[in-house]
């Protein structure tokens, strides 16, 4: 288990806000077949072995019911996006949780979607243990599941010239891809089908 001491400076970042159009329906609360939870519920139980601090990016759509799930649950804070970025999907989330965290330089954060259900505990923990990178495996670079370095002010810098991409914060915070092997391919992709 990675270090979970009270002043642990992990902290972690679940991006849920999309609008998962080609989902059919809020991916979040999705229930696999045979299962009791749905993804966000998931991926925060996964995310708890790590930090004890976890920020969900939100919709506006999403804070009640969220709430009700995660209403017992102090570890859990909901971030909703930002007026000004809520059209800058992935980086609107990250700019907003930013925005209000009021971590210092030391944190780092533990970054990942909510449509990754299959993710590992292992992989997770391969990706808490290295530092300011993004996961790649052999067919593609995973942007949105990353561990960075404090971004405030790089992020503030993206949004002040307009980028939308997290690819254009990776590039400013100088992260590197950390290689998982073929077999994890398929689990870092984005479920986009029920």
């Amino acid at each position: 288990m990675v270090n979970l001491k009270k002043n642990n400076p992990l902290r972690a970042i679940v991006l849920a806000g999309g609008k998962s159009s080609r989902f059919g329906s809020d991916k979040a609360f999705y229930k696999p077949e045979g299962n009791s939870l749905c993804f966000i519920e998931q991926t925060v139980q996964k995310l708890e072995k790590f930090t004890r601090e976890i920020f969900i990016s939100v919709n506006q759509a999403q804070i009640q019911q969220m709430e009700k799930l995660f209403y017992s649950k102090k570890s859990v804070q909901l971030v909703p996006d930002l007026k000004e970025v809520v059209e800058y999907g992935p980086l609107g989330g990250l700019y907003s949780v930013s925005q209000q965290d009021a971590s210092d330089a030391g944190q780092s954060y533990l970054i990942l979607p909510v449509d990754l259900p299959r993710l590992t505990e292992e992989e997770l923990k391969k990706l808490a243990r290295a530092h300011n990178v993004y996961a790649a495996t052999p067919q593609k670079e995973h942007f949105l599941v990353a561990h960075l370095p404090f971004f405030k002010a790089e992020i503030e810098e993206s949004v002040a010239h307009g980028e939308h991409r997290v690819k254009n914060l990776l590039d400013r915070l100088n992260s590197k891809p950390l290689l998982f092997p073929p077999e994890a391919e398929a689990r870092f992709f984005n479920q986009n089908a029920k």
